[in-house]
């Protein structure tokens, strides 16, 4: 392995490098565009068989995927000026996020952390756990015994509602409605369709760089509407605030309020944070939330213990911020959810000059692709990957953040790079499960399969749960764990935050 210091890689003499191992299948002009298309999951986690980094083609372009932990710290902690932002993924999806947080070279990355990092402090997350829980009450009031639900589906109205509540508080209201519409339900449809096909689209042209510049297809004519879309709903509502100049509460008011120093935003940059934030809060937050009901309806006595603990520390009411800490049984389950279905499966570095990686020599400009679905199911890792298994994380109310310093589990990415709306993005799934799970039982409604749909986010399809009330809860009902509610165990407000 390289060995590096604080900026720079020392590369062994040209020729002495091992070659990096291929993977098998690509096929000519093609490379492996077919299996990252048809079963992106099965390939990529074939590919630590091969070694710890592998080469695959994205047609004719190399790519080096990372299969082990040692090589995320170079790519990602201590190799900042040898890997930067770029790839097929990011070069793609920043047609629509810009120069997000997400997306922008590291040059451009610590100004806008410093000024976009007070949205997400941590007394922010108690207003906007507040702003949350209206949603979540809105959403399942129009539940009914019986109904099956399309999972995903409503998970993706949930995730928009929390997501707008907390970002632009009046996004629905019609308030600066460009188009003049008021109805929330359309505003909601308008949107969700333009998110779902923004998401798919930046999958394909991750994997098919190409593909976006033939104008004339369909699938980028309506990649582009749902673009300019979002752009023009964002841009009046960013124009609104600008004129009303008052602080309402939500992230949006966070991103145009100067710093101390008197530095702020431009326009472009709001519109380009709200943009990554928009579209990863509604994909994360609806992806995981959707997976884990699904984990859940096949472990009926998990199901029943986090509903029990639910009740017990919510008290019939919906989940509020400061019941996070008690909520021990759903932290590991959600925990253990973001390990074996991380909504952010896939994510890409490029190499700023010739460097070395593992061992091997990796020519300047190289495609690096870190996948935390790989790193997350291997078995060296983590014993019997595949199997749900929420124990893996009781016991120790920081063994999540544990296991991201050993760099073995990463859905939000890792370093300064880390996902700035991670805490965030975890207590709305936390509270938004907590309150659902007290008072519904989520079933499966049929015997047809769940299978991964691999997007840029990846997705449960076929996911259909029958709701079912659960019936009073006794006086006596306890904590699932501890069967006592009147402490919080150490550390843990810290974990699910």
């Amino acid at each position: 392995m390289a060995t590096t210091t604080d900026t720079t890689t020392t590369l062994a003499p040209e020729g002495t490098a091992a070659p990096v191992p291929k993977a098998p299948g690509a096929l000519p002009l093609l490379g492996h565009l077919r299996q990252l298309l048809t079963d992106p999951i099965r390939f990529l986690t074939s590919l630590p068989a091969h070694g710890d980094l592998v080469e695959i083609r994205l047609g004719p372009r190399r790519t080096y995927v990372v299969c082990a932990p040692e090589l995320v710290d170079p790519v990602l902690l201590t190799g900042r000026r040898d890997f930067d932002k770029g790839g097929p993924f990011f070069e793609n999806i920043a047609v629509f996020f810009g120069d997000g947080l997400a997306t922008c070279p590291h040059a451009k990355h610590t100004r806008l952390r410093r000024l976009t990092q007070p949205a997400f402090h941590p007394r922010k997350l108690v207003d906007y756990a507040e702003l949350a829980g209206r949603e979540i009450e809105a959403v399942t009031a129009a539940w009914r015994e019986g109904e099956v639900l399309d999972v995903y589906r409503v998970m993706q109205e949930l995730a928009l509602r929390i997501t707008v509540s907390t970002m632009f508080a009046s996004w629905f209201t019609g308030e600066e409605a460009a188009d003049g519409r008021t109805a929330a339900e359309d505003r909601i449809a308008d949107t969700l369709r333009d998110v779902d096909t923004l998401v798919g689209g930046a999958f394909v042209r991750m994997v098919a760089p190409g593909i976006r510049h033939v104008p004339l297809l369909p699938t980028n004519r309506r990649y582009e509407e749902a673009r300019r879309a979002l752009y023009e709903r964002i841009d009046a509502t960013i124009a609104a605030y600008r004129r009303d100049g008052r602080d309402r509460g939500d992230l949006l008011s966070m991103l145009l309020t100067p710093d101390e120093e008197g530095a702020a935003l431009t326009d472009t940059e709001v519109r380009e944070q709200v943009m990554t934030m928009f579209i990863a809060g509604i994909g994360t937050t609806a992806s995981m939330l959707a997976w884990t009901l699904h984990h859940l309806a096949g472990h009926p006595d998990l199901d029943e213990a986090v509903a029990a603990e639910a009740r017990a520390v919510c008290g019939g009411a919906t989940a509020r911020h400061a019941h996070l800490p008690r909520l021990t049984t759903l932290a590991d389950v959600v925990t253990e959810s973001f390990r074996i279905t991380p909504a952010a499966w896939l994510f890409s570095r490029t190499t700023v000059h010739d460097t070395e990686l593992g061992g091997h020599r990796v020519p300047a400009g190289s495609d690096i692709l870190i996948s935390p679905y790989i790193l997350h199911h291997r078995p060296d890792l983590f014993p019997d990957p595949e199997r749900f298994d929420p124990e893996r994380w009781s016991g120790d109310a920081q063994s999540w953040v544990k296991a991201e310093r050993a760099l073995a589990m990463i859905p939000f990415g890792t370093g300064f790079r880390k996902c700035v709306g991670r805490d965030f993005s975890v207590n709305n799934i936390t509270l938004a499960l907590a309150s659902m799970l007290a008072e519904w039982k989520l079933a499966p409604a049929d015997a047809a399969p769940v299978t991964i749909s691999g997007r840029s986010i990846i997705e449960p399809r076929g996911l259909r749960l029958r709701l079912h009330r659960r019936p009073a809860a006794g006086p006596d009902a306890g904590s699932a764990r501890t069967g006592r509610v009147d402490e919080a165990e150490p550390g843990v407000a810290e974990e699910v935050r």
